[in-house]
């Protein structure tokens, strides 16, 4: 299906949507480079929209390029929430950001317009969409770094610890996602319960209505190739020099992302232009690959066992 067809469907599906559920919530959906954030800018050309960002990168300052935020210009036009509300070296955890887009939602229906959910940060959507218990642990940044050295000292035994602890969660993560192994890991130490125990699945608060966009593999890496290429035209090493100068260190989470990662191992000399290149399609690839595989896994929840007060629909782009 043309992406032009889509946007004239998707405009249709809304409209039967907000009819029947005035305080409903729209959630566009899918893996990298498939066209979401074109598709929400689009729609609200129609609609009087505000937009979530569900990145977990887009809501760091000054971390631009990699992460693909809007234009100024569009920020102008567009209200969008979720961006740029922390510093790099600052934590922002899930359950902060339920917290705050649960308030963030009955403001914009206050204000008459419709809340738009866009991007792909699995579990940032479905603190919305599943509407998680969430336990309320801050961060212990002492602990995690006893936990991220001792995987760095022996890789993959976070992932066995876990394994241990609460097999259901570690069978959902891939030894390799230090980063969520870890939050999973400080959930047990700090409250004696295991993530799978706290995050409880309930239904949505308000009616949602799912739009989600599908590219063939072949076609969504030649995309992803492309924004590599692009983005490292568009000053991205420039952008991770000035963090690096400025004050941010390239230990920081937040610098371990795909793009940022490669990046500083070409500034230390550890790669070539090429080979960083090469990297970051690499990884992009994969992790568009598991983005793929989960929203197969929802597509088949939702013919399975739809979820109340929940509208699906999704397109292929041809």
């Amino acid at each position: 299906m043309e992406f032009e067809d889509i946007v004239q469907e998707a405009k249709k599906e809304i409209e039967s949507f907000r009819e029947k559920n005035p305080d409903g919530v729209v959630i566009i959906r899918w893996a990298t480079a498939t066209g979401k954030s074109k598709l929400s800018i689009l729609l609200s050309e129609y609609f009087d929209t505000e937009i979530i960002s569900a990145d977990s990168r887009q809501i760091f300052k000054y971390m631009n390029i990699w992460t693909d935020k809007v234009s100024d210009e569009i920020l102008a036009k567009i209200p969008h929430h979720q961006i740029n509300i922390v510093n790099p070296d600052e934590t922002y955890t899930s359950g902060q950001r339920k917290n705050d887009v649960y308030n963030i939602i009955p403001d914009i229906l206050a204000r008459k317009k419709l809340p738009m959910i866009v991007w792909g940060t699995w579990l940032y959507i479905d603190t919305v969409y599943k509407n998680f218990t969430m336990p309320d642990i801050p961060p212990d940044m002492q602990l995690r770094d006893e936990l991220f050295a001792k995987e760095d000292k022996e890789p993959w035994i976070l992932h066995k610890e876990l394994m241990k602890l609460d097999p259901e969660e570690a069978a959902k993560l891939h030894p390799k996602s230090t980063r969520y192994i870890v939050r999973a890991l400080e959930i047990f130490h700090k409250s004696g319960q295991t993530k799978t125990d706290t995050f409880i699945s309930q239904p949505p608060q308000r009616p949602l209505l799912m739009l989600g966009l599908r590219r063939e593999k072949e076609e969504s890496n030649k995309r992803i190739n492309t924004r590599v290429r692009e983005m490292l035209k568009w000053w991205l090493i420039e952008e991770v020099k000035w963090l690096l100068e400025k004050w941010y260190t390239k230990n920081l989470q937040s610098m371990q992302w795909i793009g940022y990662k490669e990046v500083v191992e070409f500034l230390d000399g550890k790669c070539d232009y090429k080979d960083m290149e090469s990297k970051i399609m690499i990884t992009t690839h994969q992790l568009a690959k598991k983005q793929r595989s989960r929203f197969r896994r929802y597509i088949a929840e939702w013919i399975q066992a739809p979820r109340e007060n929940v509208t699906y629909k999704v397109w292929q782009i041809s």
